[in-house]
Order: C-alpha cells, then sequence, then structure tokens
C-alpha cells in the first residue's frame, strides 16, 4: 500500500512540475495578462457571448410562444439558448486589447489622469484620431445608447462590405472583426448582463426593446428572401438605403427610445473615414471605440459583480478589470506615495 502512495505522490508530483513549467513558458502567462490569466484560467473558457440585435429582430418568437415563456419565467433561458453565440477569445484580439490598455497606462503619470482615461467611453480615441463627427454619438448620448449607437453601425458597415453574391469578404481586416467581436459582446452584456452592467445601463432595456419594436416593424415592410446570411445582409442593405437627412426623432417624436435609424446615421459618418483625404481605417477607429466603451464598462462594474462572475468561469469584463488595477487604470485602486504599487480598492 504504501508502495502505491509514493508512486501515486511522484506521478502528482510530476504533473505539477509539468504545469508549472507550462505557465511559465506560456506567454499569456507572463506580463501585465499574468495576473488576470492565472486568476481565471482553470475557468474561464477563453471565449466571449456574442448577441445580435438584426438576427435578433429578423427571427423573433411567436407572441404565443413569447407569452407563454414569459408566464413559466424561460424567457431569459430561452433567449440564452436562442439568440447568444460563443465566439473565441483569440491571441491577436488579446494582444490588440492590451497594447491599448498600456498605451494608455504609460500616458497615466498621476490618479487623476489615470481616472480621466479610464472614464473616457470612446471620446478619448474619437479625440486623438481627429474623429470630431463621430463625437455626438459619444457624449451627447448616453452610455447605454451609444452601445447601441455603435452596435447598430459596426453591423451595417460589416454588412456593406459583403461581397452581393458569396456574403462574404473579399478582404481580410482584424479590425473588423475585433469590432464585430466586441460590439456583439458589448450587446450581449447589456441585455443578458444587466447585473454586471446595472451602474452604467442607464434605460438600456427600454431602448433595447423600443429599437428592436420599430427594427422588426421596418422588416415586415422589406421583402427579406434567402438563407440567414442573406437575409441580414439585405435586411442591413435595406436599413442604409433610408434617408437619414431628416433626424429620426423629429420624424418618429421623443416617445420613443429607438435608435435604429440614428445608428444609421453613424454608419453612414463611419463610411467617410476611408473617403476622406486622410484615409483612416474606420475599422481601426471603431475597435479601439469598443475597447474603449468596454474598458468603461469594466471600471464602472462594482467589485462584487465582478466576484460573482469568477464564481462562475469568469467573464473577458472581469480579465479587463483585473488587467486595468493592475495597469494603474480605472478608480478601484490607490497609488501610496512613496510606492509604485497600485492597491485594489475591493470595496467598490
Amino acid at each position: 500500500m504504501s508502495n502505491d502512495k509514493s508512486f501515486i505522490s511522484k506521478l502528482l508530483n510530476i504533473m505539477l512540475e509539468f504545469k508549472r513549467r507550462k505557465l511559465i513558458e506560456d506567454p499569456i502567462n507572463s506580463g501585465c495578462w499574468g495576473l488576470p490569466m492565472r486568476v481565471l484560467r482553470r475557468r474561464w473558457s477563453e471565449s466571449i457571448s456574442s448577441y445580435n440585435l438584426i438576427y435578433y429582430c429578423l427571427y423573433p418568437r411567436s407572441k404565443m410562444w413569447e407569452t407563454i415563456t414569459g408566464y413559466l419565467g424561460l424567457s431569459s433561458f430561452l433567449d440564452e439558448a436562442s439568440y447568444v453565440g460563443r465566439m473565441p477569445f483569440t491571441e491577436k484580439l488579446r494582444n490588440f486589447i492590451f497594447e491599448e490598455l498600456h498605451t494608455k497606462s504609460e500616458m497615466a503619470d498621476d490618479l487623476e489622469t489615470a481616472k480621466e482615461i479610464s472614464s473616457a467611453k470612446g471620446d478619448w480615441v474619437l479625440r486623438v484620431e481627429s474623429c470630431s463627427n463621430l463625437l455626438p454619438y459619444i457624449v451627447d448620448v448616453d452610455y447605454d445608447e451609444s452601445i447601441l449607437l455603435w452596435h447598430i453601425a459596426t453591423e451595417l458597415c460589416y454588412s456593406d462590405e459583403l461581397d452581393n453574391l458569396t456574403y462574404k469578404h473579399k478582404d481580410k481586416n482584424m479590425y473588423r472583426d475585433f469590432s464585430k467581436l466586441l460590439s456583439e459582446y458589448m450587446l450581449y452584456l447589456l441585455v443578458m448582463q444587466p447585473t454586471m452592467m446595472s451602474a452604467v445601463a442607464g434605460i438600456g432595456q427600454i431602448r433595447f426593446r423600443d429599437t428592436c419594436a420599430e427594427a422588426k416593424k421596418f422588416f415586415r415592410g422589406v421583402k427579406l428572401q434567402g438563407n440567414t446570411g442573406k437575409k441580414q445582409f439585405q435586411a442591413c442593405k435595406a436599413i442604409l438605403d433610408v434617408n437619414t437627412e431628416v433626424k429620426p426623432v423629429t420624424v418618429k417624436g421623443d416617445r420613443s427610445k429607438s435608435v435604429l435609424f440614428d445608428g444609421c446615421m453613424l454608419a453612414k459618418e463611419l463610411k467617410k473615414l476611408g473617403e476622406n483625404a486622410e484615409g483612416k481605417d474606420k475599422w481601426e477607429v471603431m475597435s479601439k471605440v469598443w475597447v474603449e466603451l468596454l474598458s468603461f464598462a469594466a471600471s464602472h462594474c462594482r467589485a462584487n459583480s465582478h466576484a460573482q462572475q469568477l464564481s462562475k468561469g469568469g467573464q473577458l469584463i472581469t480579465v479587463l478589470w483585473l488587467l486595468m488595477a493592475h495597469l494603474g487604470l480605472g478608480d478601484q485602486f490607490q497609488i501610496n506615495e512613496g510606492h509604485a504599487r497600485a492597491k485594489l480598492i475591493v470595496g467598490k
């Protein structure tokens, strides 16, 4: 019996040593990603959830089925099963997010600057990129409204670059992929994770409901045919073809909180980026805006909400929260005089 125990003990030691070496060699666990990734590595699937507004509006459940599931309290469960997808958190996306946050952390020489950077919700990027025409879609609207606006605009621009015959992209653009992934993840958080977004969501649920109602009504008047990809392409094209010279609020009034055609206006502004003299890549700008929107949510989400997610396997937003604290960004930390380390304040 003792020999068996000795063999098992040696085997476990070999396995632990192998695991230790693997962690050291793995680039994810070196550098500033090390802390958050080691905390979440055992449980986090390293994939992110996605939720697409256009798809949701094109394939709604029947009113009778909606009533039954609502009565049984199964609406959220069925939404998760029917409309939420899972996408891999790629190494390229990880490096892109890290570089964005690391660059900002190097600018944060003091606590006030760090707080200013972490409080930006897309406007910092737009000012740096000299995209002043896009600022109203960030600074003049609530945070939850900006998520919906940029989500719709991202989907419209993404679809606009699809080939009409194959419904695939002719060229490779990693920033376009980053933008779509983060756009659908942020909408997932807004719609399906209201607890995590409660500090910043405002009336996001109402805006989402009204936007979906307007989209469904609009799609009923459009002839959509073919498979899922083709229908989404046609739906996005139909929205982009709408004349938006007159502001939507002038047409529909302020009773509806829908931002469907405001998102269309933003998409048309974004399309102009690659057409101007400077020739900016709209997707690079958009992807940086999405990182900033996500960072804003991460730094303003309550600490206990992040802690609850850790027990469930974690979320990308929690990884960002830990990374931002590690880099000295956000207001969940304080820098003591004479010390170079940031102290995490878990009470916030």
